[in-house]
Protein backbone atom coordinates (compact mmCIF):
# COMPACT_ATOMS: atom_id res chain seq x y z
CA UNK A 1 0.00 0.00 0.00
CA UNK A 2 1.38 3.39 -0.95
CA UNK A 3 2.00 5.89 1.82
CA UNK A 4 -0.28 8.94 1.90
CA UNK A 5 1.66 12.18 1.93
CA UNK A 6 1.24 15.92 1.57
CA UNK A 7 3.40 18.59 -0.03
CA UNK A 8 4.39 22.21 0.36
CA UNK A 9 4.27 24.27 -2.83
CA UNK A 10 5.51 27.80 -3.43
CA UNK A 11 5.95 30.05 -6.46
CA UNK A 12 7.54 33.48 -6.81
CA UNK A 13 8.77 35.76 -9.56
CA UNK A 14 12.31 37.12 -9.28
CA UNK A 15 14.01 39.87 -11.28
CA UNK A 16 16.89 37.70 -12.44
CA UNK A 17 17.76 35.46 -15.36
CA UNK A 18 17.27 31.70 -15.16
CA UNK A 19 21.05 31.31 -15.19
CA UNK A 20 21.51 33.68 -12.25
CA UNK A 21 18.81 31.91 -10.27
CA UNK A 22 20.32 28.53 -11.09
CA UNK A 23 23.68 29.54 -9.63
CA UNK A 24 21.98 30.90 -6.50
CA UNK A 25 20.30 27.58 -5.70
CA UNK A 26 22.96 25.10 -6.90
CA UNK A 27 26.33 26.62 -5.92
CA UNK A 28 27.47 26.56 -2.29
CA UNK A 29 28.51 30.22 -2.30
CA UNK A 30 25.07 31.12 -3.66
CA UNK A 31 23.16 28.97 -1.18
CA UNK A 32 24.84 30.52 1.88
CA UNK A 33 23.75 34.00 0.77
CA UNK A 34 20.06 33.20 1.41
CA UNK A 35 19.72 29.78 3.05
CA UNK A 36 22.04 27.67 5.23
CA UNK A 37 25.21 29.17 6.75
CA UNK A 38 27.26 26.25 5.43
CA UNK A 39 26.72 24.35 2.19
CA UNK A 40 28.64 21.93 0.01
CA UNK A 41 27.48 20.75 -3.41
CA UNK A 42 28.86 17.97 -5.56
CA UNK A 43 27.11 19.00 -8.80
CA UNK A 44 25.25 16.84 -11.26
CA UNK A 45 22.76 14.00 -11.16
CA UNK A 46 23.94 11.54 -8.50
CA UNK A 47 25.92 14.24 -6.70
CA UNK A 48 25.10 15.48 -3.22
CA UNK A 49 23.94 18.55 -1.32
CA UNK A 50 25.07 19.13 2.26
CA UNK A 51 23.41 21.85 4.33
CA UNK A 52 24.47 22.69 7.88
CA UNK A 53 23.34 25.00 10.64
CA UNK A 54 25.98 23.64 13.02
CA UNK A 55 26.81 20.34 14.78
CA UNK A 56 23.76 18.12 14.99
CA UNK A 57 21.87 20.30 12.53
CA UNK A 58 23.26 19.14 9.22
CA UNK A 59 22.10 16.81 6.51
CA UNK A 60 23.36 15.45 3.21
CA UNK A 61 21.11 14.29 0.39
CA UNK A 62 21.61 12.88 -3.11
CA UNK A 63 20.82 15.10 -6.09
CA UNK A 64 17.96 13.44 -7.97
CA UNK A 65 17.35 16.05 -10.70
CA UNK A 66 19.87 18.30 -12.47
CA UNK A 67 18.76 20.11 -15.62
CA UNK A 68 20.83 23.27 -15.98
CA UNK A 69 18.82 26.48 -15.46
CA UNK A 70 15.59 24.41 -15.47
CA UNK A 71 15.22 21.84 -12.70
CA UNK A 72 17.09 20.88 -9.52
CA UNK A 73 16.07 18.41 -6.80
CA UNK A 74 17.45 16.46 -3.89
CA UNK A 75 15.88 13.60 -1.92
CA UNK A 76 15.99 13.59 1.86
CA UNK A 77 15.78 10.25 3.73
CA UNK A 78 16.46 8.60 0.39
CA UNK A 79 17.18 5.19 1.92
CA UNK A 80 13.99 5.03 4.00
CA UNK A 81 10.37 4.18 3.26
CA UNK A 82 9.45 7.85 3.86
CA UNK A 83 11.62 9.91 1.47
CA UNK A 84 11.07 13.62 0.98
CA UNK A 85 11.91 15.47 -2.21
CA UNK A 86 12.87 19.15 -2.54
CA UNK A 87 12.40 20.22 -6.15
CA UNK A 88 13.06 23.60 -7.74
CA UNK A 89 11.71 24.40 -11.21
CA UNK A 90 12.88 27.46 -13.13
CA UNK A 91 11.00 29.13 -15.97
CA UNK A 92 11.87 32.34 -17.84
CA UNK A 93 9.21 35.07 -17.73
CA UNK A 94 8.67 38.43 -19.38
CA UNK A 95 10.62 41.56 -18.48
CA UNK A 96 13.86 39.86 -17.54
CA UNK A 97 12.19 37.94 -14.72
CA UNK A 98 12.16 34.27 -13.78
CA UNK A 99 9.50 32.19 -12.05
CA UNK A 100 10.78 29.81 -9.39
CA UNK A 101 8.56 26.98 -8.19
CA UNK A 102 9.42 24.92 -5.15
CA UNK A 103 7.73 21.67 -4.12
CA UNK A 104 8.76 19.91 -0.90
CA UNK A 105 6.92 16.58 -0.90
CA UNK A 106 6.68 13.49 1.27
CA UNK A 107 5.30 14.81 4.58
CA UNK A 108 3.04 12.48 6.50
CA UNK A 109 -0.63 13.34 6.88
CA UNK A 110 -0.83 12.28 10.55
CA UNK A 111 -0.99 14.82 13.37
CA UNK A 112 2.49 13.84 14.55
CA UNK A 113 3.84 15.41 11.34
CA UNK A 114 1.95 18.68 11.73
CA UNK A 115 4.63 20.54 13.68
CA UNK A 116 7.42 19.73 11.22
CA UNK A 117 5.15 20.46 8.26
CA UNK A 118 4.26 23.85 9.76
CA UNK A 119 7.84 24.82 10.67
CA UNK A 120 9.13 23.74 7.26
CA UNK A 121 6.45 25.86 5.60
CA UNK A 122 7.44 28.91 7.61
CA UNK A 123 11.09 28.28 6.88
CA UNK A 124 10.66 28.01 3.12
CA UNK A 125 8.47 31.10 2.95
CA UNK A 126 11.18 33.03 4.79
CA UNK A 127 14.13 31.69 2.82
CA UNK A 128 12.51 32.27 -0.57
CA UNK A 129 11.97 35.92 0.30
CA UNK A 130 15.65 36.13 1.22
CA UNK A 131 16.59 34.55 -2.11
CA UNK A 132 14.60 37.14 -4.02
CA UNK A 133 16.04 39.98 -1.92
CA UNK A 134 19.60 38.82 -2.50
CA UNK A 135 19.20 38.57 -6.27
CA UNK A 136 17.24 41.79 -6.70
CA UNK A 137 18.98 44.09 -4.20
CA UNK A 138 22.44 42.69 -3.45
CA UNK A 139 23.57 40.83 -6.55
CA UNK A 140 27.31 41.15 -7.00
CA UNK A 141 27.97 42.47 -3.49
CA UNK A 142 30.13 40.61 -1.03
CA UNK A 143 28.04 38.48 1.32
CA UNK A 144 28.52 36.79 4.67
CA UNK A 145 26.07 34.67 6.63
CA UNK A 146 26.48 34.65 10.43
CA UNK A 147 24.30 32.20 12.36
CA UNK A 148 23.47 32.06 16.07
CA UNK A 149 21.27 29.68 18.07
CA UNK A 150 20.17 30.16 21.68
CA UNK A 151 17.69 28.40 23.95
CA UNK A 152 15.24 30.56 25.87
CA UNK A 153 12.70 29.84 28.58
CA UNK A 154 9.02 30.25 27.79
CA UNK A 155 6.80 30.19 24.73
CA UNK A 156 8.12 31.42 21.43
CA UNK A 157 5.84 34.47 21.34
CA UNK A 158 7.17 35.75 24.67
CA UNK A 159 10.78 35.07 23.60
CA UNK A 160 10.26 37.01 20.37
CA UNK A 161 8.60 39.89 22.23
CA UNK A 162 11.53 40.09 24.67
CA UNK A 163 13.99 40.28 21.77
CA UNK A 164 12.05 43.09 20.11
CA UNK A 165 11.85 45.07 23.35
CA UNK A 166 15.58 44.59 23.95
CA UNK A 167 16.37 46.04 20.53
CA UNK A 168 13.93 48.97 20.96
CA UNK A 169 12.02 47.80 17.90
CA UNK A 170 9.67 50.44 16.49
CA UNK A 171 7.38 49.80 13.54
CA UNK A 172 5.45 52.08 11.21
CA UNK A 173 3.57 50.00 8.65
CA UNK A 174 6.13 47.86 6.85
CA UNK A 175 9.03 50.06 7.98
CA UNK A 176 10.92 49.64 11.23
CA UNK A 177 13.84 51.00 13.24
CA UNK A 178 15.77 49.38 16.07
CA UNK A 179 18.97 49.60 18.10
CA UNK A 180 21.53 46.85 18.62
CA UNK A 181 23.48 49.23 20.87
CA UNK A 182 23.57 52.98 21.49
CA UNK A 183 25.84 53.45 18.48
CA UNK A 184 24.46 50.63 16.34
CA UNK A 185 21.06 51.50 14.79
CA UNK A 186 19.39 49.41 12.12
CA UNK A 187 16.42 50.14 9.90
CA UNK A 188 14.57 48.73 6.94
CA UNK A 189 11.36 46.92 6.13
CA UNK A 190 9.54 43.83 7.34
CA UNK A 191 10.23 41.34 4.56
CA UNK A 192 8.16 38.46 5.93
CA UNK A 193 6.39 37.62 9.17
CA UNK A 194 4.24 34.83 10.47
CA UNK A 195 3.24 35.01 14.10
CA UNK A 196 4.43 33.64 16.29
CA UNK A 197 8.05 32.89 15.59
CA UNK A 198 9.00 34.05 12.08
CA UNK A 199 10.28 37.55 11.37
CA UNK A 200 12.47 38.62 8.45
CA UNK A 201 13.82 42.16 8.29
CA UNK A 202 15.69 43.92 5.53
CA UNK A 203 18.74 45.91 6.63
CA UNK A 204 18.86 49.15 4.67
CA UNK A 205 21.23 51.26 6.71
CA UNK A 206 23.76 51.70 8.06
CA UNK A 207 24.06 47.88 8.06
CA UNK A 208 22.96 46.31 4.75
CA UNK A 209 21.50 42.86 4.18
CA UNK A 210 18.80 41.00 6.09
CA UNK A 211 18.10 39.66 9.56
CA UNK A 212 16.10 36.47 10.09
CA UNK A 213 14.61 35.53 13.48
CA UNK A 214 13.12 32.08 14.05
CA UNK A 215 11.59 31.17 17.42
CA UNK A 216 10.42 27.56 17.54
CA UNK A 217 9.06 25.34 20.29
CA UNK A 218 11.55 22.85 21.69
CA UNK A 219 10.05 20.88 24.55
CA UNK A 220 9.09 23.40 27.22
CA UNK A 221 11.57 25.98 25.96
CA UNK A 222 12.10 27.93 22.75
CA UNK A 223 14.91 27.63 20.26
CA UNK A 224 15.83 31.08 18.94
CA UNK A 225 17.90 31.06 15.76
CA UNK A 226 19.28 34.21 14.21
CA UNK A 227 20.77 34.59 10.76
CA UNK A 228 22.53 37.77 9.70
CA UNK A 229 22.80 37.91 5.91
CA UNK A 230 25.34 40.73 5.67
CA UNK A 231 26.10 42.42 2.35
CA UNK A 232 28.72 44.83 1.06
CA UNK A 233 30.75 46.64 3.72
CA UNK A 234 28.68 45.05 6.50
CA UNK A 235 30.12 41.63 5.59
CA UNK A 236 33.52 42.86 6.71
CA UNK A 237 32.14 44.05 10.06
CA UNK A 238 30.39 40.81 11.00
CA UNK A 239 32.25 40.30 14.27
CA UNK A 240 31.38 43.70 15.74
CA UNK A 241 27.76 43.36 14.61
CA UNK A 242 27.45 39.97 16.31
CA UNK A 243 28.98 41.36 19.53
CA UNK A 244 26.28 44.04 19.54
CA UNK A 245 23.63 41.36 18.87
CA UNK A 246 24.89 39.29 21.79
CA UNK A 247 24.20 42.35 23.93
CA UNK A 248 20.60 42.36 22.70
CA UNK A 249 20.23 38.69 23.62
CA UNK A 250 21.64 39.35 27.09
CA UNK A 251 19.22 42.21 27.68
CA UNK A 252 16.30 40.09 26.46
CA UNK A 253 17.25 37.22 28.79
CA UNK A 254 17.27 39.63 31.75
CA UNK A 255 13.74 40.91 31.09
Amino acid sequence: MSRETRSLEFSLTIEATPEELWLAITEAKGITRWFAPEARVTPGLGGTVLLSWGPGMEGEAPITAWESARRFAWTERADTDAPRVVEFTIEAADGGCTVLRLVHSGFGIDSASDSEYDSTSGGWQSFLQLLRLDLEAYRGLRGRHVFRMKMGAGERQSVEESILRAMAFQRDGDSYSAQLADDRPIQGKVLFERAPGYLMLTLEGPIRGALALFAENCGGDTSLTTSWYLKGDAAGRAEEIVVAWDGVLARAAAM
